[in-house]
């Protein structure tokens, strides 16, 4: 593996430089390769460590002003250009780091909301929408947000191509006031329709998997 692609392993809501390509299957990693930043989830990890594992490649992205393409990949469906990168040591154990949302604050009661803001005359309505990209329309602006854990907190505001305005600016105070609510959560993050992030995109698997819990 080349110096310069740096990988981590998610430990207690945090990211852990490692050094050889030994995964546990209970658990998920970030890979840093330059001009991408792959999240790999192996098939037992923890939906918390999946949303740090996203946020985290999120955050990476944003220092380089989202010049590296973020993409997710489960256990057994790496794509060549990250089996290149990993190298021949690449394998794959049994094991598990313990989960913070399991371990550390089973208090916090996970939540995913989606609320559509669409502009009706000159009025501005919210509606909760079904949390999918089905629900996303080109006409209106969506808040997607995906409330895990402390250290697992996603806030996007979404804009579609063909949305008004003044959605847009209720969007963005929509989102705001998800923030203060959730204290801890980090700075909330703007998308055009059509520039969506891995880190956006895994929200919605993330929410499938804790529905099928």
């Amino acid at each position: 593996m080349a110096e310069d692609k740096m990988i981590y392993q998610v430990a207690k809501g945090e990211l852990i430089p490692i050094k050889e390509p030994k995964f546990n299957r209970g658990d998920s990693y970030v890979i840093d390769l330059g001009k991408t930043i792959w999240i790999w989830i192996g098939k037992g990890s923890q939906v918390d460590e999946k949303f740090i594992a996203a946020r985290s490649a999120q955050e990476l992205d944003m220092k380089r002003r989202g010049i590296p393409k973020v993409d997710s990949v489960f256990e057994g469906e790496e794509e060549p250009e990250l089996l290149r990168a990993l190298g021949p040591d690449f394998k794959v154990v049994e094991g598990d780091t313990p989960s913070m949302l399991i371990h550390v604050d089973t208090r916090f009661k996970p939540q995913f909301r989606m609320i559509r803001v669409q502009q009706v005359g000159d009025d501005i309505e919210y509606e909760k929408v079904k949390f999918s990209r089905d629900s996303l329309d080109s006409n209106d602006v969506f808040v997607v947000a995906g409330l895990m854990d402390k250290e697992a907190m996603m806030i996007y505001t979404w804009i579609g191509n063909k949305a008004r305005p003044k959605e847009k600016f209720f969007g963005a105070i929509k989102s705001d006031l998800i923030d203060k609510e959730f204290r801890e959560a980090p700075q909330t993050i703007t998308l055009n329709e059509g520039e969506e992030t891995g880190g956006f995109n895994f929200v919605f698997k993330a929410y499938k998997d804790f529905m099928n819990k």
